[in-house]
């Protein structure tokens, strides 16, 4: 009926990482912690669930509704970081001298300080090629970089994101600009109204979504009813 139609395309999914060794911690939650999809600007910083397929939780939900397009176009292949503190890097290393002096005498392996789930935080230490019986005063410099480096940029490759049709909400649609946002109705054609997620709306995850389905339904009805 001569709409302009914006592609649709999944948003609000889940990051999978197939055969990665993170997968083994699912149903550990940090937060918050930072992701940042490589190579953007796309950035978004909260709590982070980690799954036997991957990554999920808010930080990751919004990050996929902002980034949609740009993961679409890489084929829902494409490298991401994690920072798992949410500091720069250049703020964790002003911190370290202070951080091994009280540890001095404890091992890596015992309670880290900075409050990382357990297996999270073993993980971060394997990686490093740290042992946990490794005491922080003689921690070597080369891994001790490792770590402070694995802390705030852990680095990922998202391989495929939620299955096909199990994904939250569309974003895409109706064109806003062929919609009178006042009424919902078609600049095109009257009596013809819209709402939900025909339109190209989609918000992030929190229940945003849902208000909108209701708030158009709403203002459509009204409008359909009046006239």
């Amino acid at each position: 009926m001569g709409h302009r139609i914006v592609a649709p395309l999944p948003s609000l999914f889940t990051f999978n990482l197939p055969a990665h060794p993170i997968t083994a911690f699912s149903g550990l939650s940090v937060e918050p912690v930072e992701v940042k999809i490589s190579g953007t600007q796309f950035k978004q910083v909260g709590p982070l669930l980690i799954t036997h397929w991957g990554m999920s939780g808010p930080a990751i939900l919004k990050l996929s509704a902002f980034a949609a397009r740009e993961l679409a176009a890489k084929q829902y292949h494409q490298p991401f970081i994690v920072n798992w503190l949410n500091i720069p890097e250049h703020q964790l290393r002003e911190k370290w001298p202070l951080i091994r002096q009280q540890k001095s005498s404890q091992t890596m392996g015992s309670k880290n300080p900075f409050e990382l789930p357990t297996r999270l935080w073993q993980y971060l230490l394997a990686t490093s090629e740290i042992s946990e019986d490794t005491k922080w005063s003689e921690l070597p410099a080369k891994e001790q970089n490792k770590l402070i480096h694995h802390l705030t940029s852990s680095e990922f490759t998202l391989k495929g994101k939620t299955t096909y049709k199990e994904e939250f909400v569309t974003c895409g649609g109706v064109d806003l600009s062929d919609v009178n946002p006042d009424t919902m109705e078609s600049r095109l054609h009257k009596g013809l109204f819209f709402g939900g997620e025909i339109l190209d709306v989609d918000g992030i995850t929190g229940g945003f979504n849902f208000q909108h389905a209701w708030t158009s339904g709403y203002i459509a009805g009204t409008h359909i009813f009046a006239s």
